[in-house]
């Protein structure tokens, strides 16, 4: 099974909502639907918190590699 995007969870977290906001549900469902929207915040939750890590990583990535670019020109220039 494809892993779901996270627009994908956001949206279905949406619809869980405003079918909950609307008050109209017998109990059951509500909490059923409940859970299931605390399923998707998780899953959300977790998406994002990888993401922050990837770009954490890339960005020092790149500072590493401008510092050594500094370095390799600050070397040339004193030869």
């Amino acid at each position: 099974m494809a892993q779901e995007t996270f627009e994908n969870r956001l949206d279905k977290l949406k619809s869980v909502v405003e079918r909950l906001e609307r008050g109209d549900l017998p109990l059951e469902e509500g909490v059923a639907l409940y859970k299931e929207g605390l399923k998707l915040t998780k899953a959300c939750g977790k998406q994002l918190e990888n993401a922050r890590h990837e770009v954490k990583l890339v960005s020092e990535g790149l500072v590493k590699e401008f510092e050594a670019l500094e370095t390799m020109e600050t070397e040339a220039d004193d030869d």
